[in-house]
C-alpha cells in the first residue's frame, strides 16, 4: 500500500507546473520515499506510513508536517518550495 500511495504522489508532484519551472526533480530513495531536489540540494522528502503522508525537511529526522490526502501534500510542497 505505502508505494501506490507514494507512486500516486510522486506522479502529482512530477506533473506540477511549478516544480517544473523552479526546477525541481524528484527521485525515489532506497526506502521508497520521494526525495525533492534542486541543484544537488535535497529540499524535502515525502513518505507514507500505514496513515499519513510525511514531510521531513533537510537535516531534520522527524516529519515537520503530516496529511492523510494526496491533494494536501501537493499543495504544501508547492506553497513550501515555490519560496525558494
Amino acid at each position: 500500500m505505502k508505494e501506490a500511495q507514494n507512486r500516486q504522489l510522486f506522479g502529482l508532484l512530477t506533473k506540477n507546473p511549478i516544480l517544473k519551472t523552479k526546477g525541481y526533480s524528484l527521485a525515489y530513495d532506497r526506502n521508497g520515499g520521494i526525495v525533492i531536489d534542486r541543484a544537488g540540494h535535497v529540499h524535502g522528502i515525502w513518505n507514507h506510513d500505514s496513515r499519513n503522508y510525511t514531510w521531513v525537511s533537510p537535516g531534520s529526522s522527524e516529519p515537520k508536517f503530516r496529511t492523510e490526502d494526496v491533494k494536501s501534500a501537493v499543495l504544501y510542497t508547492v506553497v513550501v518550495l515555490a519560496q525558494d
